[in-house]
């Protein structure tokens, strides 16, 4: 969530500057933080918080810390308290939706969001990322169409209004977005893992190549843009590169139930009926050991 943890990180650093250089847990906490330091971070804020516990400072940083620790509930306890205490606070309230969702509490997540009177791009897209991740697909779209008519240069809004547009099947139209989404920010790589996707649903494998190729460049740790690239190889007919693909991702994601059953597809088309055996068993295994994760590209996604 680029935009957030930006805002996020001027936000502490102007907390720091605040701050007298008397060593206290608040300022040891918050430079530790400020410096990607958050399992240092932790035992200071936590002390500042039972030192002051109606401190918002305090409350946010260490909630921020959980967040950053990707643990979701302790941070939603803190950041609860932080936004009680100064309900004003934009970002307090944007990261304990973005601990919501990735808690996966999508009504709690909505509800608090829904409650902003201006909302701004970075609300919007809280909004639409919650809806469609809690299953409202119509709130998500109409909020998508209401946020890409206030922010139209917005790159992740255009990207989820293609995303919406594909997902309904109006590929051309989606397209249309995406492109401009790349146009408005070169450096984003949902933009270009998306239009891969719509072009690989028209079934044009060989134009989408090159878009998931920028896609993995630009985050090289998405797993969803490599399985994309896989299937796109392996339609373009070249099995053994789709092949080395999903073993690379396999790799960086061993446990993740969608490599695997990626896995055994292409083996079986392989013809190795052993391996492709032993791929979906380990796909049926991992998928009963993990909760689904949500129908929305992980390129999207700003809760997680």
């Amino acid at each position: 969530m680029r935009s957030r943890l930006l805002c996020l990180f001027v936000t502490i650093i102007s907390l720091v500057a605040a701050q007298p250089s008397n060593g206290n847990a608040l300022e040891r906490g918050l430079r530790a933080f400020s410096e990607g330091r958050f399992s240092e971070a932790e035992p200071s804020l936590r002390e500042a918080v039972a030192v002051q516990p109606d401190s918002f400072e305090a409350r946010f940083a260490l909630g921020a810390t959980f967040g950053e620790l990707k643990r979701p509930t302790e941070a939603i306890v803190q950041l609860q308290v932080a936004h009680r205490l100064r309900p004003e606070h934009p970002d307090a309230l944007k990261l304990l939706a973005a601990q919501y969702i990735a808690a996966r509490e999508y009504p709690k997540a909505i509800a608090l969001l829904s409650g902003v009177r201006a909302p701004d791009e970075e609300i919007y897209l809280l909004l639409i990322e919650s809806s469609q991740a809690g299953g409202d697909s119509a709130k998500s779209f109409a909020t998508a169409e209401a946020a890409v008519a206030r922010f139209p240069a917005s790159a992740q809004v255009n990207c989820w209004m293609g995303f919406q547009l594909q997902f309904s099947g109006r590929y051309d139209e989606a397209r249309g977005y995406l492109e401009k989404a790349i146009q408005l920010d070169a450096g984003y790589p949902a933009g270009y893992y998306l239009l891969g996707q719509v072009l690989l649903k028209q079934q044009k494998a060989r134009e989408s190549i090159p878009w998931f190729e920028k896609a993995i460049a630009l985050e090289p740790e998405d797993i969803e843009a490599r399985m994309a690239y896989a299937q796109a190889v392996a339609s373009a007919g070249d099995l053994a590169k789709a092949l080395h693909i999903l073993q690379t991702a396999e790799k960086s994601a061993p446990r993740d139930p969608r490599v695997h059953l990626l896995l055994s597809r292409l083996w079986f088309r392989l013809g190795d009926e052993a391996n492709a055996r032993e791929e979906a068993s380990l796909s049926l295994q991992y998928r009963n050991g993990e909760p689904a994760l949500p129908d929305i590209p992980r390129a999207l996604r700003r809760g997680q």
